[in-house]
């Protein structure tokens, strides 16, 4: 029988909230991705699993059997988790941390700081890249859990997510940029553009083009360091779409300058994603309680109230 972990974990919360649709919510996939997983359980074991009513769905007794021994698997899994963290130690433990830098002002750099001075004995290892990079390490398990700039795509790629924030996103020039009034997205696509991606579904860029039914600008530079962008368009009439805490970082606010711009720009959400939530360390579990403290109580500042999208 070749029956995964992840769909025992789906099980688990079917079993638990009675609901295919609450089990999705909880476990921040889709109803079809549950139906779809219980059919494959039943596919393998020649066998249904599953009463539905009105009120919801019940397991059968084929069910309840299969359901006895995931927990059995959950519960060993879990002391074996808390007996390899044993035997590592505490200056053994690490946690490994992916973001992207648009993600790193604010909370989660004070909760890295605050983090390291609480559990010195966890070895902290942070690693930046962009969306699609930390989610393949994630995958990989190169990574423990990442806080970043969520893509539809990534959001729904069957991961544990939890949304923090959302920022506003602009259009950044230098500061000799010849445009100085309001202006449109189809008035600038004759200058050249920096993006932070290659073309394809990670470029929020192209995304944004399409939005607003408007080719791509033939002239694009695609660049995931800020510190080349910036220095790019301080040189020459470049333009980019940065979020708004960019221009927060030191040395970027005082050549560059955000265009007026006629489009409302989609926001970018900020969160934390993690392979499961179930099986996260102990480590991990509490830096995010951390971190959602940390984010909570930036958000009641004034620093924050320029930056942040309300949703």
């Amino acid at each position: 029988m070749k029956i995964k972990l992840n769909q025992l974990d789906i099980l688990l919360e079917v079993a638990a909230q009675g609901s295919i649709g609450k089990a999705a919510k909880a476990l921040n996939l889709t109803q079809p991705a549950i139906s779809k997983t219980i059919h494959e359980l039943e596919a393998e074991i020649g066998l249904p699993i599953l009463q539905r009513s009105s009120r919801g769905v019940t397991l059968n007794e084929y069910g309840q059997v299969l359901l006895r021994h995931a927990r059995d698997i959950d519960r060993s899994l879990h002391q074996a988790r808390d007996e390899i963290d044993h035997l590592l130690g505490k200056a053994m433990r690490q946690l490994r941390i992916g973001f992207t830098s648009a993600a790193s002002y604010g909370p989660f750099t004070n909760t890295l700081i605050q983090y390291q001075a609480r559990f010195p004995g966890v070895k902290l290892v942070a690693m930046e890249g962009r969306p699609h990079q930390i989610h393949d390490a994630l995958q990989n398990q190169r990574l423990d859990l990442a806080v970043l700039t969520a893509a539809t795509s990534l959001v729904q790629s069957g991961m544990y997510y939890e949304p923090l924030y959302a920022l506003s996103n602009t259009i950044i020039a230098g500061e000799q940029h010849p445009i100085t009034h309001t202006t449109s997205l189809k008035s600038l696509m004759n200058y050249p553009w920096l993006d932070w991606d290659e073309p394809g579904e990670h470029s929020i860029l192209a995304q944004v083009f399409r939005r607003y039914n408007l080719p791509q600008p033939q002239n694009i530079v695609h660049c995931s360091s800020p510190w080349v962008m910036a220095r790019m368009m301080e040189q020459a009439d470049m333009v980019s779409m940065w979020t708004s805490v960019r221009l927060r970082f030191p040395g970027y606010n005082v050549n560059l300058r955000a265009l007026a711009l006629r489009e409302v720009l989609p926001a970018t959400s900020i969160g934390v994603l993690c392979p499961n939530i179930g099986r996260l360390s102990t480590a991990g579990h509490t830096f995010m309680e951390m971190l959602r403290l940390n984010a909570r109580d930036w958000l009641q500042q004034s620093d924050a109230a320029d930056m942040v999208v309300r949703v």
